[in-house]
């Protein structure tokens, strides 16, 4: 028995040692264990605004948009000032193409964390939906600066640059975030887009043709 549920066992009443299961649950891909494990904590404390948060994060994984940006609504209700919250809220509005709310959320969780990549990378998604393309690579630099290793940021530049008819810096950018993420289906239909666009047309079918691999085996 690990230390979490250890003390879980010793005292069920310990809302922290749920959200920590909660975490944990989350990192592992089992999203509905994780919201249990975040119910528990929030009927043992229900301001508790982090597993309020983090239960909208597991919901966003389950595509549950709506119900995250209710629990993610509860959290900032408690605790304004939780950047994470508002990140979360902001994922779950561009999973509904709510742009301009996510743009506004994101900007929310800057003002209290202009450190975060996370917040940075989803304003960069965000701006990207409203056409603001200057502006996405504007914000996708910043994820990328706080966090070189975050794929989406590359793929949000890679994706605008494309879109700006920047074909040759957006396959750059592209190529960094599948050697980052080899299995992001987007990456590799932006980087054919740009291929085609340049009339590497052989190359551009084989990004296709794993793009299509990828989105059917997800």
């Amino acid at each position: 028995m690990c230390i979490r549920d250890r003390a879980i066992s010793i005292n069920p009443q310990f809302a922290g040692a749920w959200a920590i299961k909660g975490m944990v649950l989350f990192n592992l891909g089992k999203y509905d264990e994780a919201i249990q494990a975040y119910d528990q904590a929030i009927s043992i404390n229900p301001q508790d605004f982090f597993s309020w948060s983090y239960k909208g994060h597991a919901l966003n994984g389950l595509g549950k948009y709506d119900e995250a940006i209710k629990a993610c609504d509860q959290a900032i209700n408690i605790n304004p000032q939780f950047a994470d919250a508002w990140n979360n809220k902001a994922n779950a509005l561009l999973g509904l193409n709510r742009s301009e709310e996510a743009l506004q959320a994101s900007e929310k969780a800057i003002e209290f964390n202009p450190n975060n990549a996370y917040a940075w990378v989803i304003k960069s998604a965000a701006l990207g939906l409203e056409g603001k393309y200057d502006e996405c690579i504007q914000a996708s630099d910043k994820a990328i600066k706080l966090d070189p290793n975050l794929a989406w940021a590359w793929n949000n530049k890679g994706e605008a640059l494309r879109r700006q008819e920047k074909s040759e810096e957006a396959i750059q950018a592209l190529d960094k975030a599948i050697e980052l993420d080899p299995n992001n289906a987007d990456a590799w239909n932006n980087r054919a887009e740009a291929l085609k666009a340049l009339g590497r047309t052989s190359e551009a079918d084989a990004a296709f043709a794993k793009a299509e691999e990828l989105e059917n085996t997800t």
